[in-house]
Order: structure tokens, then C-alpha cells, then sequence
């Protein structure tokens, strides 16, 4: 039973990824609506929390503005992004490839997006840049204001606004374990079938 279970999870990790973040959905866990994402800028690590979207069956998603440094780095292609959810102590560490939504995927995508996180994209786009230097928070607020004021109650869709969905190639899964010997397990993705290996904790 336990090699059936264990050649399953072989087969289908993304299932298994998916079946746990439904989970932690469910248990209320807060992280699991968020992720940290790592990529590298002039050489040195980068990391930052992000909002998690959705983890469908073709990955996990993720906005982002195309003003933000970030975007240029995961253009890159080289990131790594983490999940962990503290009610069940497990943590996923996921590579591959990121993914362009279509315009029309993201203009779907954009009705759900709460009311500052519109604004906020079209600040980036005719303001100041994500990450710039902010002169006061002030300024800030001034600023959503008066772009709140020009668009009313529909907010359009603001172009700069990026969905990025990551098809997972790589993983490994890590959970707690009472005796200190937390399992570890990696997955790979070659010529379309997917490969294990236990990795020492």
C-alpha cells in the first residue's frame, strides 16, 4: 500500500500540490493565500512575499505590473517560488516556467482584483514605478485619490497589469516531522514523465 501511495504521488505532484493548497483553503490558513518569490538582481538573491491567485492544474498564478523590477528578473528565468503552510508544516519549493495570460485571460482575471490593487496599477503606469522612492505616504494617498476620483466606480482594465502562471517542472516537498527527521522529496519533469527522489533531511 505504502509503494502504491508513494509511485501515485510519483505520477501526479501537482495533484498532490493542489489537493494541499485546496486543504489549507479550507483550514483557514492565511498563508495560503500568499508565497515568497526569490529571483536574483545584480547577482544577489532577491526575495519578497507575494499574493497567491489560484493554484490551478496548470500551475500556480501570479500579478504583477510590468514596471516592477521583478518583471524584468523573472524574464530572466531565473526564480524559485515557496509555499509554505503552517497548518499542515509542509513546504513547496517550485521551478519552471513562467507563463504570459493572455490579454484576455487577464482582463477576466481583473474583476477579481480588489479596488487599491487597480489603482495601484495605474499609479505604477502614470505616477512612479513599484519600488521607486516614495516621498511621503501622503503623496501616495493624494495620488490614489485623485486616480479614484477620475475613474468613479468602474476602474479600467490598466494594461501594465501582468498575469504570470508558473508550469512547474521542478519541486521538492518538505514536511515536519516530531522526531526531527523531516522528509524531503524531490520531482522532476523529463520527456513528459515526472521522476522522485528522496533527499536527506
Amino acid at each position: 500500500m505504502l509503494i502504491d501511495c508513494a509511485r501515485a504521488m510519483m505520477n501526479r505532484p501537482l495533484d498532490d500540490l493542489q489537493e494541499h493548497y485546496r486543504r489549507a483553503l479550507r483550514e483557514g490558513d492565511t498563508a495560503a493565500r500568499y508565497c515568497s518569490l526569490s529571483t536574483v538582481e545584480r547577482g544577489q538573491p532577491c526575495s519578497r512575499t507575494l499574493v497567491l491567485r489560484e493554484i490551478s492544474a496548470e500551475g500556480p498564478l501570479i500579478f504583477i505590473n510590468d514596471r516592477s523590477p521583478k518583471w524584468s528578473q523573472l524574464m530572466s528565468g531565473k526564480s524559485e517560488l515557496l509555499l509554505f503552510w503552517p497548518s499542515q508544516m509542509r513546504q513547496y519549493r517550485l521551478r519552471g516556467d513562467w507563463r504570459l495570460l493572455s490579454h484576455e485571460q487577464m482582463s477576466g482575471h481583473w474583476q477579481n482584483k480588489p479596488e487599491a490593487a487597480k489603482l495601484l496599477d495605474h499609479y505604477y503606469r502614470r505616477l512612479q514605478a513599484q519600488s521607486s522612492e516614495l516621498e511621503s505616504e501622503r503623496r501616495l494617498r493624494e495620488g490614489l485619490a485623485a486616480l479614484r476620483e477620475e475613474f468613479g466606480g468602474d476602474i479600467p482594465f490598466a494594461d501594465n497589469a501582468r498575469g504570470l502562471r508558473l508550469h512547474v517542472n521542478e519541486l521538492e516537498v518538505w514536511r515536519a516531522a516530531d522526531d526531527g527527521l523531516h522528509p524531503r522529496q524531490r520531482y522532476w519533469q523529463q520527456d513528459g514523465q515526472w521522476h522522485t527522489q528522496l533527499l536527506v533531511p
